[in-house]
This record gives structure tokens, sequence and C-alpha cells, in this order.
């Protein structure tokens, strides 16, 4: 894991970790890709404009095959609304019951700060995860506007510098949520080859593989140099921190199982089963 800052004071309110670098490191000092360990990066410079430390960074880890928040395309797309628009359509038609009941529905305008696809707004937060799927950034400035109704009038990459302390609580926890292995996997621990995610649903009555199969998966996994983790749900936002995805729930193309596929093959991941088999084999 690398977190890229554009200055290293940018960091100082948070843990050290030997994972930061400056942006200028980052550019000038490569690090080797120890035994073809998948990388992931984490850009927080303070901007993302063409051509300039934030956008080299991104577009540098691409190139050297990390996965990195955010990306290029991401970058792109938020430049203009001609871009982004066009994935807001939908998630506008949600808006207006979702503000109901939300502390500034009789207001005309706000701004929600999202972390990681997380707000502390709890009526907001499954609009809130919505937009990090569509437009992964770690910081994320969302304007709402009442015109006949509520539309998002515009959105924007935050920056980390410019937190208000109780906004910096925010970001950490969101941090921490969005990728445990940045502080809570020991440091001692054997370094995977590959990492590989396994979406089950452990209410499911008749899965494709039970408790025991995917007890296997993990052994498995582990004799291989493959990091086998189980993940739900729930845990869609952090398909990126994987290098393959296994769908062990019974697959439909209306349900999150064909969204997952869809989202892990976008990343480049290794996926079984991949978007056209579900379409293929539900059909």
């Amino acid at each position: 894991m690398v977190i890229i800052v554009e200055r290293k004071e940018d960091w100082a309110k948070y843990f050290p970790s030997e994972d930061v670098l400056t942006a200028q490191e980052y550019l000038e000092q490569p690090r080797e890709n120890e035994s073809g360990k998948r990388v992931q990066v984490i850009n927080l410079c303070r901007n993302y404009k063409y051509l300039g430390h934030g956008y080299y960074c991104s577009l540098l880890a691409e190139a050297r095959g990390h996965k990195v928040i955010p990306s290029v395309r991401t970058i792109s797309e938020l430049t203009r609304k001609s871009l982004y628009g066009l994935a807001l359509d939908d998630l506008e038609k949600t808006l207006e019951k979702a503000l109901n009941n939300h502390p500034y529905a009789s207001t005309e305008g706000f701004t929600l700060s999202l972390y990681f696809g997380r707000t502390d707004m709890e009526p907001l937060q499954d609009i809130a995860r919505q937009l990090f799927e569509a437009f992964p950034c770690p910081i994320l400035l969302v304007e709402f506007r009442k015109a006949d109704g509520w539309q998002i009038a515009g959105i924007k990459s935050g920056a980390l510098h410019k937190l208000r302390e109780d906004q910096e609580d925010q970001f950490a926890n969101a941090l921490d949520g969005f990728s445990r292995k940045i502080w809570r996997v020991p440091r001692s621990r054997r370094l995977a080859r590959y990492d590989l995610a396994v979406l089950h649903d452990p209410d499911e009555s008749l899965p494709p593989s039970n408790a025991r199969a995917l007890e296997s998966f993990i052994r498995v996994g582990r004799s291989m140099g493959i990091d086998v983790e189980l993940i739900e749900k729930k845990d869609y936002s952090r398909l990126a921190e994987y290098d393959a995805l296994l769908i062990r729930e019974t697959t439909s193309v209306d349900n999150h199982t064909y969204r997952f596929a869809k989202k892990a093959e976008s990343e480049g991941l290794v996926v079984m089963d991949d978007p056209t088999s579900i379409l293929r084999c539900t059909n």
C-alpha cells in the first residue's frame, strides 16, 4: 500500500506510516514491485489538475500496474459535468426520497463531503456509497440544489489539507474502513502473491459453496501463496483491493452479483463468474 500526499505536513495529523510518500518521492523514486506483489495506491494530492503532480501520480501508478484511486479516468470524468452527468441520471431519481429525512431538507442547497464513500449523515449513506462506486475518489464534494426537485448540481474532488478537525476524524475512520490492510495486518505476516475475494452470502439457504467448501478455498489458497478473503454484498467498494473475484453466491443479472462481476472486470480483476457468463447462464 502506498499513500501519496503533496507535502509531508499534509499527513502530520494522522498515524505515521512508512507507506506515506510525497508526490515527488513517488514520481522520482519508483518502488520495486516485490515479487510481483500487487500495490494499492491512494493518491491524496492537493489537486488532480491536468499535468499537475496529482494527475501524474495516478498516470504513473497505472503505468506501473498499480491499482490507484482516483484513476486517471475518474480524474478526467470529474473535470466536466458533461462527462459525469450521465452517471448521475439514475441516482438523481432516488434523491427526493433520501432527502426528505435529511437535516437540510428545508434548505435550497448544501454541500456534502464524502470520505471513501462514507458520510456521517445516515439518510444519505446509500447515495454516498453509490457516488463513490461511480467516482472512486478519496474525498468527494457533492453539491445538492433544489429546483423542481433535488438535483446534484456538481461533484468534485476534495483536498486533505483543507479538512476541518472534525472532518479529519471522519476521514481517518473512513480510510481505516476502506483499507484495513494499512493498519490491521501484522507487519510480520507473510506477503501473499495474490489477493482473492470470494463473494458469499452467509444467509443463503442453498449456496453454491457451503461453509466447509469456503474453508477449503482459504486453506488451498494459502498453500498456493494466495490470500483468500470472504466478502459480502456490503464490501462492493473494496473490490479494487483484490486481484481476482470468485463469486460463490447464486448469480442473477438483476441482483448485486452481476454488479460485482461488472465492477471487478472493469477494475481488471480475474472474475468467475464473469458478466458474460452470468448473462448467458441465467437467461
